[in-house]
């Protein structure tokens, strides 16, 4: 069926996503604002900085910033709208943060919002040129009450989670009650695809590898970038994958820590991902786009696609294909896409 994707897909992908039900998506809200540097490499900035405080402080003017929703769980919850997918966010804000998730998901059909009592938190997103048309991105955060929001949380949303068709927990490394959420969740939804994307791990790898092969972790699906891949290697003492990388190193770097974990591993990367089972492996090139607008949240993009691709039982080909198009619309739009715009770039690739 999936042999081949393109936009007479639409209507196979929306009927297999109605008959699989809703995601349920959890736990973090940040309000970002993202500082778009252009040609401002990071030296330039810490000089232009160190100027100003030399001289008792000032402005820097002609620095590009916008201000938007964000979060993981936000972020592929919008994203899984976008591409005609059912889901259930759980979250939490206060007065402000609440009135702009309402704002923010108001246009979208098959999105509920629980929002739970709590303050969200606040990320800056620098910007900065990468070299070839890429952009990386540094974060400042401040993480809010995302940092302690647990399975006590959960209380009373058993009925969600049990008849839900995909529970996807992300951010569990902003998170020092990730496990245990994780562990309530994917325990009281036991016939659904337990997701987890656990972001920048930093200095929690070790914690979080120990997690999963303790069994107090267990999702089907482990969904990390090339620097949570080479972290979660480093733990797990498997030689991480070079920094100037190749397709091949990607795939065999998916297929050990798959084979180490004992369960599904799909690594994106700016050049290609890869999915894994432990025995076997699968990748796909990314697509190229003319010049890169926007670097933050293009992983949450790419997961709400994978995600879809799993729910529609597509083959780990199409699945990558899939994930990596929807990634390569938003970095190249700054806007998330629609399904019509992810299959119709798709058959655009196939037909070159």
């Amino acid at each position: 069926m999936w042999d081949e994707l393109d936009l007479d897909d639409t209507i196979n992908i929306q009927s297999a996503l109605r008959s699989r039900g809703y995601t349920v998506v959890m736990h973090d809200f940040f309000i970002d604002r993202v500082v778009r540097l252009g040609s401002i490499s990071p030296e330039m900035l810490l000089t232009m900085v160190k100027e100003k405080v030399e001289v008792g402080g000032g402005s820097i003017r002609g620095i590009e910033q916008v201000e938007m929703k964000g979060g993981n769980a936000v972020n592929l919850a919008y994203a899984l709208a976008m591409l005609d997918a059912k889901c259930r966010l759980i979250t939490m804000a206060d007065g402000y943060g609440s009135g702009i998730l309402r704002q923010v998901f108001s246009g979208l059909d098959g999105v509920d919002l629980v929002v739970l009592e709590g303050r969200q938190g606040y990320t800056l997103a620098l910007e900065f040129p990468a070299g070839s048309g890429r952009v990386a991105n540094v974060m400042l955060s401040d993480v809010g009450d995302n940092a302690c929001f647990g399975a006590d949380r959960l209380n009373g949303l058993e009925p969600i989670l049990s008849s839900a068709s995909c529970i996807a927990v992300v951010n569990w490394a902003s998170n020092m009650k990730g496990t245990e959420l994780a562990g309530k969740a994917f325990s009281t939804s036991s016939s659904a695809l337990h997701f987890i994307d656990p972001a920048d791990l930093g200095d929690r790898g070790k914690e979080f590898v120990h997690a999963i092969l303790e069994g107090m972790l267990r999702p089907d699906v482990l969904s990390m970038n090339e620097n949570e891949a080479r972290i979660v290697a480093r733990a797990l003492g498997i030689e991480p994958m070079p920094y100037n990388y190749s397709m091949d190193d990607v795939a065999r770097q998916c297929k050990s820590i798959a084979s180490t974990l004992g369960m599904r591993v799909d690594l994106h990367t700016p050049i290609c991902s890869a999915t894994s089972d432990g025995k076997g492996s699968s990748h796909a090139g990314a697509l190229r786009v003319s010049a890169a607008r926007i670097a933050t949240g293009a992983g949450d993009v790419w997961d709400a696609a994978d995600i879809v691709g799993y729910l529609c039982d597509m083959d780990d080909h199409s699945r990558l294909l899939f994930a990596n198009a929807s990634a390569a619309c938003y970095v190249s739009s700054a806007r998330v896409p629609r399904l019509d715009d992810v299959l119709s770039l798709v058959s655009t690739v196939s037909g070159e």
